[in-house]
């Protein structure tokens, strides 16, 4: 058996290809209709703007987002306990991650199982509720038939961090080249292929982002090869298994940036973190 630590460029393409691709379908089109392209370049601009989450003045910032309900206000009490899931994350959360790939002589021999897991305390989650900042007028916003909420809470992280902020048509320089880390903080990028509900879609891409620094801090990789050999000349055939395992524990897991990609409704998070492996 064969074990080796895996680099950082390697386990984000993993964690891309064997955990998340998504269904990414193409948003329908719609009619080339005068002053349209200024409308949807406006409506992008606020969704981008709406979602920097960058520390703030002895503020953290927080979104929580949930599906629209025929009661608005369901709604956004949904998107606030949203919020407070990831203030609980943000203050500790243990991951585990395992997958394993198997291959066969054949051509059809193939098989990959992914499991992952998070633990984290929800013991407090109405009280995080209460000790938000949050402003009904200004910090609500639909898209996508999602609904998302922007709440304030008192801390600090010590950074000093400015959103990206691209332009439409582009995508945010982290996404192409990740930094390894930003003011001492373990660097995690989250991906999400579009799924039925955009919600979902944002859901997912944050906890990937969990799982991208859970890997670089302690995946290991190992392989193993089974071999069988029969009476007859040709009766041979083999097996070879690939896994990958990481367990570790962060706190202050923290998004700056979520970025949704306007040609086909994926979301990338960037988020930082500190973590110890277990």
């Amino acid at each position: 058996m064969k074990m080796v630590k895996l680099p950082r460029l390697l386990l984000a393409g993993l964690l891309l290809v064997l955990l998340l691709p998504g269904c990414q379908t193409r948003p329908p089109a719609r009619d080339n209709r005068a002053g349209e392209p200024q409308a949807a370049a406006a409506e992008y601009r606020r969704l981008i703007e709406f979602m920097d989450t960058s520390p703030q003045d002895g503020s953290l910032v927080f979104l929580g987002v949930a599906g629209i309900r025929f009661r608005r206000q369901e709604s956004i009490n949904l998107a606030l306990q949203d919020a407070a899931r990831r203030l609980a994350i943000f203050r500790n959360v243990e991951g585990e991650f395992y997958t394993q790939v198997t291959r066969g002589g054949r051509l059809l021999d193939y098989r990959a199982e992914t499991t992952t897991a998070l633990r984290y305390s929800t013991a407090h989650i109405m009280g995080y509720i209460d000790a938000f900042e949050f402003d009904e007028q200004y910090d609500v916003l639909e898209s996508e038939n999602a609904l998302f909420v922007r709440v304030r809470y008192a801390g600090s992280l010590g950074l000093n961090y400015r959103p990206s902020f691209p332009r439409p048509g582009g995508r945010p320089s982290w996404i192409e080249s990740p930094p390894e880390s930003i003011g001492g903080y373990l660097v995690g990028v989250g991906y999400a292929g579009r799924r039925h509900a955009h919600r979902d879609t944002v859901t997912a891409s944050f906890d990937n982002a969990i799982f991208n620094i859970i890997l670089t801090l302690s995946a290991v990789a190992w392989e193993e090869r089974f071999a069988y050999r029969g009476q007859g000349f040709l009766d041979f055939a083999f097996t070879v298994q690939e896994s990958i395992s990481a367990h570790a524990a962060l706190n202050a897991f923290y998004v700056l940036e979520t970025w949704t990609d306007p040609a086909d409704r994926s979301v990338w998070t960037l988020a930082v973190a500190k973590g110890t492996a277990l």
